[in-house]
């Protein structure tokens, strides 16, 4: 713990008149293995040891970091924070006020952290991706594996003393499948804020090389949808595309400061049918990403967003609570020590309806049922355009033929109002491979829901 020289910090600080200090100790590790048609292509470990410093000058923020965590070391990075704030002074910056407290907050019920099991099981679980792979002679694999671990400390001039360890870990399976001049592929990844325990069972190494196998097939099979105005089934992994890409954007304050998002001025306003409710988390015991206190030492809280249609909040940081007059929510995220804080996600999701996935299916006389997100864009308007990998027609209440590909494209609030079955199936995913950017930075995130059916979208295929 850094508690001691914090201290030096703040006093120097305060006699360089700056009016608030904070420190921000990092000391993560990322890891990875990349195993492809039975070699390996790539393994590492790197390690980000370092620490930040921001603080505020007669509302000027300077932000500096440094690698050098000696004494000399974190002054000299004090010292540029405070020139920079001196030169940006009377820009009216301010930090929303926390109640001073300590905590550490700790993942529980990890039974065999990265950090403690050897390298060959981590090497294991990829060749035992590989070994059920080939056994079906597929054209290509990939099996990965990727953790990020470690502790986050943050210490304030106003008295918040925070300790928060970081973990994921994550497979994943890729196969290849060519026939007939044909090719099918998938890819199936499973992660959790988990120790290597979590691959077994339902997510062992071989059930996830078996969803990529078969979902290669299927496509090997599918053709391009009807194009049009269509019914929608969305199923959890691409309902989280449109909680997280399309609408949890749309909430975050820094964007509702500037005037950005669509949603300014529009808490209270019913923006969705009754069956939308729309939430981000920290913790979820459904899944995700465990994210308990965020990179300003917030300790983080579910937020709903939308609630039964009715939108009822933002997600701040506790720059961004100060410039609208609210309160911080624990969304002050950095990609590293190195990467100023700004407002990020961490677990959004819809949340669970009254339906049961199967009686969608069969109460929908005509449309699609969608898996498996592939890419897309959103604008800052809340317009997209997705891509889903792998779904099947429907006709009738029952599931025919599958499609491959699709392409759905709207506008996020116009989508909302036209959702009129929700499931009661929520899963939350989350994953070391990749995560969310914004403004340069990437951070881990968890994105899900249930089953839904939108009654009206346009889908891009075959006329």
């Amino acid at each position: 713990m850094h508690e001691d020289i914090a201290q030096i910090l703040f006093e120097k600080a305060g006699h360089l008149g700056a009016s608030f200090a904070e420190v921000r100790f990092e000391d993560t590790t990322r890891e990875f293995i990349s195993y492809v048609n039975g070699r390996i292509t790539s393994l590492g470990n790197q390690k980000t040891k370092g620490a930040s410093i921001r603080v505020i000058y007669e509302g000027g923020l300077g932000f500096a970091s440094t690698y050098d965590l000696s004494r000399d070391g974190l002054l000299k990075a004090l010292e540029e924070a405070v020139k920079i704030a001196r030169s940006l002074s009377g820009s009216g910056k301010k930090l929303a006020t926390v109640e001073p407290y300590k905590k550490s907050f700790k993942i529980e019920n990890v039974k065999n952290h990265p950090s403690q099991a050897e390298l060959t099981e981590k090497i294991g679980l990829v060749k035992r991706i590989y070994s059920y792979l080939s056994e079906r002679k597929v054209s290509s694999s990939i099996a990965r594996y990727g953790s990020y671990y470690g502790v986050i400390e943050v210490y304030t001039s106003d008295g918040l003393h925070v300790s928060a360890e970081r973990l994921v870990t994550g497979i994943s399976a890729t196969a290849v499948i060519r026939e007939n001049g044909k090719v099918g592929d998938s890819t199936e990844t499973y992660g959790a804020s988990l120790g290597l325990e979590a691959f077994t069972g339902e997510n062992s190494p071989e059930n996830i090389a078996e969803k990529a196998y078969e979902n290669a097939r299927l496509a090997l099979k599918a053709s391009r949808p009807p194009a049009g105005l269509q019914t929608v089934i969305t199923r959890p992994e691409l309902t989280g595309v449109f909680a997280h890409e399309s609408f949890g954007h749309l909430t975050e304050g820094d964007g509702i400061f500037a005037g950005s998002s669509p949603l300014v001025g529009r808490l209270g306003e019913k923006l969705a049918s009754e069956q939308v409710t729309i939430v981000d988390s920290g913790y979820d015991e459904r899944g995700g990403y465990v994210f308990l206190a965020d990179d300003e030492g917030v300790p983080t809280r579910r937020t709903v967003l939308v609630e039964k249609g009715i939108l009822k909040g933002y997600l701040h940081s506790r720059e961004s609570a100060a410039l609208t007059g609210m309160e911080p929510t624990g969304n002050g995220r950095a990609q590293s020590f190195e990467h100023d804080v700004i407002v990020r996600m961490r677990n959004t999701f819809f949340e669970a309806g009254n339906w049961k996935e199967e009686e969608i299916i069969a109460d929908t006389k005509n449309g699609l049922l969608l898996d498996k997100p592939a890419g897309g864009q959103v604008e800052e308007d809340g317009t997209f355009t997705f891509n889903a990998r792998i779904g099947f027609i429907i006709e009738n209440g029952e599931i025919k033929e599958p499609v491959r590909d699709v392409v759905l494209a709207g506008n996020i609030l116009e989508m909302l109002r036209y959702i009129d079955a929700v499931g009661k199936n929520v899963e939350i995913s989350t994953s070391p491979f990749g995560g969310c950017g914004k403004w340069g930075q990437w951070v881990h995130v968890g994105d899900g829901g249930p089953t839904l059916r939108v009654s009206r979208l346009l889908v891009g295929g075959e006329k």
